[in-house]
């Protein structure tokens, strides 16, 4: 839309469930603002970078002083990062002891199935319950629906008074995504803009093969390798597929989605119904060619846990860990066995890729200023933020270097089937505060730190589509793909052509023409805004 002079704007679109899988693996195993220390506020206004001591002193409650008189409980919604959660009890009990000191308050997390995530928070909104802090994203509980469902608070003055640590650490150009009608209504991570999308390969199979994975460019490069796994390994699946992930290769990088369906081309600068790019096309065609060939496990569109699958080992080939690395480490230190891997490609910087993960606080909540608070905490004592995401140690980490006390110890968190907590770092907000360890090392970190500042911004950065006045046409489109989403993703329809024909018609029936125009005219009125 076109947007309002809004104070974030003085200073400074991945597929949806792509987005989110790249979100939750960048955190494990997973133009620009290149001075690392300079900082804005919302406002525009500069705000002077403290030491985390300072800041977190004060959010205490003698700094705080009667705004943290009383005890309260704290809420935060998001989905499980993983299944396999049973450590929640003893993780929460020593986030609260730093909790209770400082901001004389307590945490507790609602971790919700991946499967029931969306309904679930739909209900919550639908029914008004009181809770204080959100996972929100471009995709996932997207922040634009909440925003117009009136789900979330407005964050700018919260932001000015309590949240000094976030205003120093957030990037300037991230504020644009999250401000609506002139008003800030997320806190965006800090996160890899511009993710390296790879395929990944199970060391073991391409050296019994000798496979040149090297030489894959994209998805069709992938077959000779997927023949020999299915002739010759016999429990093993060549490409893992699920309802919610597809093959690396599949996504068409110079494309960034305005709203599900409608993407803008970053070669001609055209907003277009992203089923009608004949490459999209083609890709999807592959996959099912590689579906009936059998390359492609049979219940492929009914698994929901992409993470889960790939750590099974039980396939040969993967899409990346949220990121690549050209040595495999990461996807190693993911799945839990030794990969390759090799690069298909960056998408440029998007208004989506700056909100691939976001903290949001509810209308409803009824200590909206302690939520900030504890944000700020977060942002500002690496102890606190690290317990939340890697766990306790000697149950959920080990101390390889230093303590864990120290601002930046070498950790080895569990993996596998051993692993039994995880929150990924950018679903709490700073990712560059992550201890050095097997799920990114610090220099891996500075890696995704200098991608961010050298990546190439989208001809679209800033541009958020308000989708009120097609709002109808949207909830009908949306039925539809999230119907098709697991039978495209996994190629497993019986007639593709026919399929593939028939859900365009399908989707333009529902309002895909009308959200269509009505995107290409609030990019116009955007463009003649900002020319």
């Amino acid at each position: 839309m076109s947007r309002a002079k809004n104070p974030a704007s003085k200073k400074w679109l991945l597929s949806g469930t792509s987005a989110m899988l790249a979100a939750m693996f960048i955190l494990s195993g997973c133009n620009s603002n290149s001075n690392g220390n300079a900082s804005s506020s919302p406002s525009g206004s500069p705000v002077a970078s403290q030491a985390s001591s300072e800041a977190s002193q004060a959010a205490s409650p003698e700094a705080a002083g009667s705004e943290t008189k009383d005890f309260v409980k704290l809420s935060w919604y998001m989905p499980k990062p993983i299944d396999n959660m049973k450590d929640q009890d003893a993780v929460e009990a020593e986030a609260n002891k730093i909790i209770k000191e400082k901001l004389n308050a307590e945490l507790h997390l609602n971790l919700i199935d991946n499967a029931g995530w969306e309904d679930k928070m739909k209900l919550i909104s639908a029914a008004g319950e009181p809770y204080d802090i959100v996972f929100s994203t471009f995709s996932s509980n997207r922040i634009s629906d909440n925003v117009q469902k009136g789900a979330l608070m407005p964050l700018d003055e919260l932001l000015e008074k309590y949240g000094q640590n976030i205003l120093a650490k957030v990037d300037p150009r991230a504020w644009k995504a999250v401000t609506y009608k002139g008003k800030i209504m997320a806190i965006p991570a800090q996160t890899p803009y511009t993710p390296g999308s790879a395929h990944v390969f199970k060391k073991d199979m391409v050296e019994k093969y000798g496979f040149d994975y090297k030489s894959v460019k994209n998805v069709k490069d992938l077959e000779p390798f997927l023949a020999e796994i299915k002739k010759n390994e016999p429990d093993m699946i060549p490409l893992l597929a699920t309802a919610n992930g597809t093959a690396s290769g599949v996504s068409l990088l110079d494309y960034t989605t305005v709203t599900p369906g409608i993407s803008y081309g970053e070669q001609d600068g055209k907003i277009v119904k992203i089923l009608d790019v004949p490459q999209n096309k083609e890709n999807y065609r592959t996959l099912n060619d590689f579906y009936k060939k059998g390359y492609i496990a049979k219940d492929a569109a009914i698994k929901t846990d992409y993470l889960a699958e790939a750590k099974s080992g039980k396939y040969a080939v993967m899409r990346d860990s949220g990121g690549y690395t050209e040595d495999g480490s990461k996807s190693t230190a993911t799945y839990g066995f030794p990969t390759v891997e090799t690069l298909y490609g960056y998408p440029t910087i998007s208004t989506n890729s700056m909100t691939a993960a976001a903290s949001a606080i509810s209308a409803t909540s009824k200590n909206p200023e302690r939520a900030m608070m504890l944000l700020n905490l977060i942002w500002g004592d690496k102890y606190l933020l690290n317990t939340l995401a890697y766990g306790v140690e000697g149950k959920n980490y080990t101390v390889k270097s230093g303590t864990a006390q120290d601002d930046n110890p070498t950790i080895e968190a569990t993996s596998g089937s051993e692993q039994t907590w995880a929150i990924w770092h950018n679903w709490l907000g700073p990712l560059w505060d992550q201890w050095d360890s097997n799920w990114n090392s610090t220099a891996a970190l500075e890696a995704m730190r200098k991608n961010n500042d050298n990546g190439k911004a989208s001809g679209i950065l800033g541009f958020i589509f308000d989708p009120e006045p097609v709002k109808n046409e949207i909830a009908q489109v949306s039925a539809i793909q999230k119907e098709s989403n697991p039978i495209l993703t996994t190629g497993s329809m019986p007639d593709f052509e026919k399929y593939y024909t028939d859900l365009q018609k399908r989707l333009d029936e529902a309002g895909m023409d009308k959200i269509l125009a009505e995107a290409q005219k609030q990019f116009d009125a955007w463009k003649a805004d900002n020319s």
